[in-house]
């Protein structure tokens, strides 16, 4: 009973609201460069006369989510099923567009991420052929974030709020389950990833990564031709294997905690830098920050400012000492 107890109160203490601030920041602004980013061809990607008209996404998902072999289902979340018009089409689009932005700078959160989340999964359910693990990253991460007070620190309602007086100087405690929600949903990542690799041939034998140096579409930046080649390819193959690894269960081991999120930082940059998969590294590592308490971010934050305030501080009465010198 003891151990339901501790996981009890690990998954539903409450604490300091931080953490899930800084993460709003940093998801809901990566999901509004992506949104940018494809609505430079939105007509290609969501309208009638791109690569997906909407009997093509009925086709590939219906509108119900069916569970267990009884006919049990449940209604899919979606606004665009069967929408042709291009005007609600178009202008449905650069509303979520604007909602990840609002998200983003923590402005109307509740109302804004909310916005957010249905719109992403409405339109990642219209454009289902193409998506990727990125995509499911932002459609899972937009929810839990809607689903969170997220809003209540390290944004612009708080700001404007401190201003007029309404909010309190100290930061409420609230429920650490969302927070947790994407703490677990980023160790599976890493588990489901590493268990679908290890069960495969290539990655067992150490040969995974010599294939996608091969295929010229992923290329983006030049690496040194021996990381491509033999004997270091095992290396990089099997390293891989072993952070995601860890990135599933010893991350949740607190004196090795930040070892493994730099080898995690480290691999994704490294795989940003060699290869063109936009955001997903950045998306991944945007997790990250949930694994640490709101008060050890804080804490950090005022750290940070303390070291550099006083190096700035110091440069300063240098500066003037020389100048009256």
């Amino acid at each position: 009973m003891e151990a339901v107890r501790t996981l009890y109160a690990y998954w539903f203490r409450y604490g300091s609201p931080v953490t899930m601030g800084v993460f709003r920041a940093l998801m809901s602004g990566l999901i509004f460069v992506n949104g940018v980013m494809v609505g430079l061809f939105r007509s290609d990607w969501v309208s009638e006369s791109g690569y997906i008209p909407a009997w093509v996404a009925s086709k590939y998902l219906d509108n119900r989510v069916y569970l267990g072999g009884d006919g049990f289902s449940l209604p899919r979340v979606s606004l665009l099923n069967g929408v042709t018009n291009p005007t609600f089409l178009f202008c449905f689009y650069w509303l979520v567009v604007l909602a990840s932005l609002l998200s983003m700078l923590g402005l109307w959160t509740r109302v804004s991420t909310a916005v957010m989340a249905i719109g992403v999964v409405s339109l990642q359910l219209r454009t289902g052929p193409f998506l990727h693990g990125g995509d499911s990253v932002m459609r899972v991460c937009a929810l839990y974030i809607a689903i969170a007070p997220s809003g209540l620190a390290f944004s612009l309602d708080r700001y404007i709020g401190l201003r007029r007086g309404t909010v309190p100087l100290e930061l409420p405690l609230v429920s650490m389950w969302p927070q947790r929600l994407v703490q677990f949903n980023c160790a599976i990542i890493y588990f489901t990833t590493t268990w679908a690799k290890w069960f495969g041939v290539l990655w067992k034998s150490g040969a995974a990564t010599w294939y996608p140096a091969r295929l010229h579409e992923f290329d983006r930046f030049p690496v040194p031709a021996f990381l491509n080649d033999f004997p270091m390819v095992k290396v990089t193959t099997w390293g891989t294997l072993a952070v995601e690894f860890a990135m599933a269960t010893l991350v949740w081991f607190a004196p090795l905690r930040k070892y493994v999120l730099l080898a995690g930082i480290g691999l994704h940059l490294f795989i940003e830098y060699s290869m063109n998969i936009p955001l997903f590294a950045f998306l991944m590592i945007s997790m990250y920050v949930t694994y640490y308490e709101g008060e050890e971010v804080s804490a950090w934050w005022e750290q940070m400012k303390s070291r550099f305030g006083r190096k700035a501080h110091t440069a300063t009465l240098s500066s003037t000492e020389s100048v009256e010198g």
